[in-house]
């Protein structure tokens, strides 16, 4: 599976958020998913994911997407917002909604692909940080599962960024990279101007030997895992996200 970066908003700090509040986020999330271009994912910062309950209706004429549809917009005609319109289909038995997105305990989760592009890794960031200036009293926590936080867990808190010192593990590294305003990665972002997604198979797998097979495996930085813009040579090869981060500050970690 191709590196991701995961971010959410605890369940705890939903009451929070007004609702223009998530509007603006909203708004945001179409302006960076339509203004550049994504090679592996897009942002999907979400309160819900539906799944249409399909076995109810198998023996209608229309599809079950269609009557999903068709409800959908009459319940719109009538003047329902968004999650109005979710609540009464879930109160139908028309879906099953997994509310706060896809993680436990949020109010709103989400997750982008970026693989090996540290460009879109910077992007996805970037967004978090304007959102956290749009709902400031929340903490949006994000954690990287590849190198560009260089922490792999932040907190974004209304255009300041908290890292969680661990108590076990590396906490001198995650304080001297706040010292050091060295939290993300540094970018060169005409690196990826024609950036390929990463492949998903690796063509004649099952038919290698099977020590090729492990040396083929082993190196996951196909996938994004590794970062090779993560010490660019100059601060002026690329772009520095620390430096729109308002302050940093450590919190305790697990």
């Amino acid at each position: 599976m191709a590196r991701r970066i995961l971010y959410r908003i605890p369940a705890s700090d939903g009451a929070l958020v007004s609702e223009p509040e998530w509007d603006e986020v909203q708004r945001l999330q179409r302006w960076y998913n339509s203004e550049f271009v994504w090679s592996s994912g897009r942002l999907v910062f979400r309160r819900y994911v539906l799944f249409i309950n399909a076995e109810e209706f198998s023996d209608l004429e229309w599809s079950p997407t269609e009557i999903v549809e068709k409800r959908k917009a009459f319940l719109r005609d009538q003047g329902f917002g968004e999650l109005a319109i979710v609540a009464q289909l879930e109160k139908d038995g028309l879906v099953s909604v997994r509310w706060g997105g896809y993680q436990d305990r949020s109010y709103a989760s989400g997750f982008t692909r970026v693989a090996d592009n540290e460009w879109n890794a910077y992007l996805v960031c970037d967004f978090l940080l304007k959102v956290s200036l749009a709902i400031p009293k929340v903490a949006i926590v994000a954690t990287d599962e590849g190198q560009f936080i260089k922490t792999e867990t932040v907190f974004f808190r209304n255009g300041a960024v908290e890292v969680p010192i661990p108590k076990s593990g590396a906490p001198r590294s995650a304080l001297a990279a706040i010292e050091a305003n060295r939290v993300f990665a540094m970018v060169d972002p005409t690196r990826y101007a024609e950036h390929k997604a990463p492949r998903n198979v690796i063509p004649q797998f099952t038919e290698r030997e099977n020590e090729e097979r492990k040396k083929l495996v082993k190196n996951w930085n196909w996938l994004g895992f590794g970062n090779r813009d993560s010490e660019l040579a100059q601060p002026e090869d690329g772009l520095d996200l620390n430096k729109k981060i308002r302050a940093f500050t450590a919190v305790g970690g697990e």
